[in-house]
């Protein structure tokens, strides 16, 4: 008898059990296909994080370029607001170089434009 109480409840409340399953559903799915914009990867969206938290950086954009024998990164572009700034980019130049094991003459860093 529990049993019939408990399907009858269940029964009356699927409507419920389905949109909150739905639900979870598509939050995973948002959680997991959102982490990088599109056509940017997943290091180079850590990266661009990382960069715009810098003093002076503001938003960055960052394309890591990679050796096609061993996958290894081989360059960087870095697009800043805070590039005007001699400072900035040096900053911005070290991080990249450190966090990807980069030299220095393989890393460009840019200033952002408007894009009008």
């Amino acid at each position: 008898m529990p049993w019939q109480r408990l399907w009858e409840k269940c029964r009356r409340d699927l409507w419920l059990y389905v949109a909150l399953a739905a639900a979870a559903v598509l939050c995973l799915l948002l959680g997991l296909g959102g982490s990088a914009p599109a056509g940017q990867t997943d290091e180079e969206a850590r990266l661009a994080r990382v960069l715009s938290a810098m003093e002076g950086a503001g938003q960055v954009e960052v394309a890591v370029f990679y050796d096609a024998e061993d996958a290894a990164p081989c360059g960087a572009v870095v697009v800043a607001e805070g590039a005007d700034s001699v400072a900035v980019r040096l900053q911005l130049t070290r991080a990249v170089c450190t966090l990807l094991g980069l030299e220095a003459n393989q890393v460009d860093i840019f200033k952002l434009g408007g894009g009008s």
